[in-house]
Parts: structure tokens; sequence; C-alpha cells
């Protein structure tokens, strides 16, 4: 299976799907940018990240492309462009239970919990620098 990883578009899909609503300054300064992995012409995972906090906004991958290390390879994009932007702390709200998949992918992959958590109580994982 041909897979493509690129870095996705989001001012354009703003501007295709808002016409004329102004764009917000974090798209049109860059501070939000997103990667999404491309299989036949369809968007099966993304990984979107902010700049100016180093969190990690969303990561996605449709289910029947799961478990075939796009999610780790898109957060491994979004991660080295927040390393390279200068993030000093990388984090994500990670769900904090335990039987959700979402749980066990980040602490497989490195991530800690900081022992904060959100209102909503997700977890705070960090990423350790590397």
């Amino acid at each position: 299976m041909h897979l493509e990883y690129r870095e996705a578009r989001l001012q354009e899909l703003w501007g295709e799907r808002h016409h004329g609503k102004p764009m917000p300054a974090e798209l049109s300064e860059g501070q939000l940018r997103s990667w999404e992995c491309v299989h036949d012409s369809r968007v099966v995972g993304h990984c979107i990240a902010d700049s100016a906090t180093g969190e990690i906004v969303g990561l996605s991958v449709l289910p029947d492309y799961q478990r075939q290390g796009i999610g780790r390879r898109l957060l491994s994009l979004v991660v080295d462009w927040l390393r390279a932007t200068g993030a000093k702390r990388v984090w994500v709200a990670a769900p904090s239970d335990s039987t959700l998949r979402a749980y066990g992918f980040y602490r497989a992959v490195g991530w800690a919990p900081t022992g904060e958590r959100t209102s909503d109580g997700s977890e705070i994982l960090e990423l350790p620098a590397s």
C-alpha cells in the first residue's frame, strides 16, 4: 500500500470552506500546522499542532488504517516541526481512560504523564526532549 505524507494546506482549506470570513490569526501566521497521510487520494489520517503552545491539538487515523504506523509517523512529523520552531514543551491532552486506544498509544511512543489534568479530566502528557 502506497501512503503519502504531506503537510496539509490549512490556509487553502479555510479559504475554500469559509468564503469571505477572516482567517484566524493562528492559521494566517502559520502557528497551526497539520500533516496528513493520503492513500489513493483519500486523507486517512492527520495530526495538527500549535507552535505557540507546543500542543498536539489533534491526531486521528481512520479505523481501517490504524495499527499500521500512520499515527506514529504523523506524530513524528509534527513533533519535528514543533522542535524546529523552538517549542520548549511538547504536550497533548490525552484520555485518562486506560481502555481507550489513545491512552496506550502515547505512552508506547514515549509520552509521559505530567500530573496535570484539563477541566474535562484529560491527562496532560509531555514528550521529553530527545
